[in-house]
C-alpha cells in the first residue's frame, strides 16, 4: 500500500476536553498515522490525560508524524529538571519529532498547588532552564523558581526540543516572538484575528533581533464537517459554552475577533440559567451542560457570525476552505481540534484540490 499524502501543515488533537477513557486515544492517532496529518496534539489534564504517558503512546503509533505535547496547566509543577528529562526522552525516542508546549496557566490553579504563579519571568526563566539543560551545561540558578546548585541533564542535545506558546494577549504574543520557537492561538480566531496576532508575533521576535519568519505560528480551529448536528453541538457549542464561562479568556477572544462584550455577557447569562442545576466545585468543560436540547438553545443565541468565523462548520469543503482562510492570513499550521482525526478525511479530501505545492516538503516537527 502507497503511503500517505503527508500534511505537515496540518494538526490534530487526540483526546479533546474532559475524558474518562484514554484508550481513545490508540484509535485516534491511528488514524491520524493513517490520513497523512503532519502532527498529532497532547493537551494535559491530570485525571487520564498524562502528557507524558501519551507522549511514550504518540511515539510508537505515529512513526511520520511530529508529536507536541502541552504543559498548560501550572508548568512549575514540574520541576525544570523533570521537564527537561522528559523532552530530552521524547526527542531522543522520535528522532527530533517532537516539540514542548507551555502556557501561562491560570492563578487559581498555581494558588491550590501551592506553585509559583507565572510571569513572563518565571517563563523566560523556566525555559531558559530548559535550554541550558538540553545544551548539557550545568545550571546553578536562584529566583522565582526556587534555588539550583550544580544540576545538569547528563547529555547534550544536537536538537533541542521546540517550545511553542500557547498565547492569546498581546503581551503574550509579542512575548512569544521574542522567546519561543513557535505559537499556538486559541481556539475560536477568526481569520482577521489570525492575520492580527500574526503580526504581533512577528513584531516580538524582530524586536529581539530574531527573524521574523523563524516563528511557527499554529492556530486552533474547532471543526464539525459532515457530522450530525448533534456532533456539532457538542464538538462547537460545547466548547464555546466552556470559554464563556471563563471571562478573562472569552474577553481576550472577543478582544481578538473584535466581539461584542455585551453578547458575551448576555449568552454567560443564559448559560448559567440553563446549567443552574450543576454542582458547585465543577470547572472546565464539566460545567456546561451535556443536554442537546440546551445545547441548541445556546447554538440559537450565539451571533451566527461567531459560530461561522471562528469554527469549521459544514461540509468538507467548508473545513478546508476556514483552514485556508487561515493559513492565507499567515498562519504556518492549522490544528484540528473538535472532531476526532476519522471524521476529518472529507476536509483532506477536499484540501487536496486547494493545497498550494509549497506547503508539500514542510517538516513535520510542529514547531519548526
Amino acid at each position: 500500500m502507497a503511503d500517505p499524502v503527508r500534511y505537515p501543515e496540518f494538526g490534530c488533537y487526540t483526546l479533546p476536553g474532559h475524558i474518562s477513557d484514554p484508550t481513545q486515544a490508540f484509535g485516534e492517532i491511528r488514524d491520524a498515522e493513517r490520513l497523512g496529518f503532519g502532527s498529532v496534539w497532547i493537551s494535559e489534564r491530570f485525571a487520564g490525560k498524562n502528557a507524558d504517558v501519551l507522549s511514550g503512546v504518540a511515539s510508537v503509533l505515529a512513526p511520520s508524524m511530529g508529536i507536541a505535547a502541552g504543559l498548560i496547566q501550572n508548568l512549575p509543577l514540574r520541576h525544570p529538571i523533570v521537564t527537561a528529562g522528559y523532552a530530552a526522552t521524547m526527542a531522543k525516542l522520535t528522532g527530533d519529532r517532537f516539540a514542548l508546549g507551555v502556557g501561562r496557566g491560570t492563578d487559581g490553579f498555581a494558588d491550590a498547588t501551592g506553585t509559583p504563579r507565572l510571569t513572563f519571568r518565571t517563563l523566560e526563566d523556566y525555559v531558559g532552564l530548559l535550554r541550558r539543560l538540553w545544551r548539557g551545561e550545568t545550571v546553578d540558578y536562584e529566583g522565582p523558581l526556587g534555588r539550583m546548585t550544580g544540576l545538569r541533564l547528563g547529555m547534550e542535545l544536537p536538537t533541542p526540543p521546540p517550545v511553542i506558546m500557547a498565547a492569546m494577549g498581546e503581551k503574550t504574543l509579542k512575548w512569544a516572538g521574542r522567546f519561543c520557537d513557535g505559537v499556538l492561538f486559541n481556539s475560536l480566531w477568526t481569520p482577521d484575528a489570525v492575520a492580527r496576532s500574526v503580526k504581533l508575533v512577528r513584531q516580538g521576535a524582530e524586536e529581539a533581533g530574531r527573524d521574523p519568519c523563524s516563528v511557527r505560528i499554529w492556530t486552533i480551529l474547532v471543526s464539525a464537517c459532515d457530522v450530525p448536528e448533534e456532533a456539532m453541538l457538542r464538538y462547537v457549542v460545547r466548547r464555546m459554552n466552556t470559554y464563556i464561562l471563563f471571562p478573562a479568556m472569552f474577553d481576550a477572544i472577543c478582544a481578538a475577533n473584535r466581539w461584542d462584550r455585551a453578547d458575551a455577557q448576555r449568552l454567560r447569562t443564559a448559560l448559567s440559567e440553563l446549567d443552574a442545576d450543576k454542582s458547585a466545585g465543577t470547572m472546565g468543560d464539566e460545567a456546561t451542560t451535556r443536554d442537546l436540547d440546551h445545547l441548541r438553545k445556546m447554538a440559537a443565541l450565539y451571533p451566527r457570525a461567531w459560530l461561522e468565523e471562528g469554527n469549521a462548520i459544514g461540509t468538507g469543503e467548508d473545513g478546508a476552505r476556514a483552514a485556508q482562510a487561515r493559513l492565507e492570513a499567515g498562519a504556518d499550521g492549522i490544528l484540528f481540534h473538535g472532531s476526532p482525526p476519522g471524521e476529518l478525511a472529507g476536509v483532506l479530501a477536499a484540501w487536496q484540490r486547494l493545497r498550494p505545492s509549497a506547503l508539500r516538503d514542510r517538516p513535520v516537527n510542529p514547531g519548526l
